[in-house]
């Protein structure tokens, strides 16, 4: 029995190991100003700037709910190192009576950032005013 498992474990070895290879042969994207991506529900973020200190602007366009399809600015943060970087950015929405921060990991070998987002309501403190969730942002195409 020890010997099968030996076996499997270098099996898993082995495509664990052809796998990264894989990922690594890709072409790697930094994260970047004029860049965009989208989430799983139409959200689009674009970046329109990268300060040297990692002062991110830019705007973020949701498909649905208050301030629906209009660009709504963001402000935030980035710091790369290595095969990646860390970010995190906020929306005011305009008319919305509300605000949504997002803290994420950026992939340079994928392109894309899984993120965590809360979104707080201006009111007095209720069991609904803030929500949570998580959303993957994946690169679009240039549209060049």
């Amino acid at each position: 029995m020890p010997a099968k498992i030996a076996r499997a474990f270098l099996c898993w070895v082995f495509m664990a190991g052809a796998a990264l290879g894989q990922g690594q042969a890709q072409a790697e994207t930094k994260f970047a100003a004029g860049l965009s991506w989208v989430n799983e529900d139409g959200t689009v973020l674009t970046i329109t700037a990268v300060a040297p200190n990692g002062l991110l602007t830019g705007s973020v366009t949701t498909q649905a709910g208050c301030g629906a399809k209009k660009p709504q600015a963001l402000t935030g943060w980035y710091f790369g190192a290595g095969a990646g970087g860390a970010l995190t950015f906020s929306v005011n929405w305009e008319g919305c009576n509300s605000v949504t921060t997002w803290s994420a990991q950026y992939s340079n070998a994928t392109g894309s950032f899984r993120a965590l987002w809360h979104l707080a309501i201006a009111s007095a403190p209720a069991w609904n005013g803030i929500v949570a969730g998580a959303h993957t942002f994946v690169m679009q195409p240039s549209k060049k």
